[in-house]
């Protein structure tokens, strides 16, 4: 099955049914025949790492201090190339905020 992120972190798969089953060529197999037997059925899998951007996209759309035009402008200048950051700024501010532990 063809995943949208192009990403197997778990080498799992989950079924239809919900149970985690291994990656291996015969639960393809298996889990096939069962949509079979219980008639056509289309089934949905996210990956764990569109789980977290599903979940943190909606944390910023709920956020009241969400600043549009400033992130209209960083989506621009990283779109034409003119964004740049300095990485150790940035890990300064994370440890300073509690968010680098």
């Amino acid at each position: 099955m063809a995943r949208i992120d192009g990403l197997n972190l778990s080498g799992a798969s989950m079924n239809p049914a919900g149970a985690m089953g291994a990656a291996g060529a015969g639960s393809t197999a298996d889990s096939q025949a069962a949509l079979k037997a219980r008639g056509k059925q289309d089934v949905v899998n996210l990956s764990n790492r569109g789980r977290i951007v599903a979940e943190a996209s909606q944390a910023v759309r709920q956020s009241s201090d969400v600043r549009a035009e400033r992130v209209a402008a960083l989506k621009a200048a990283i779109a034409n190339g003119t964004y740049s950051s300095n990485a150790r700024e940035i890990a300064e501010r994370l440890i300073a905020n509690g968010l680098g532990s």
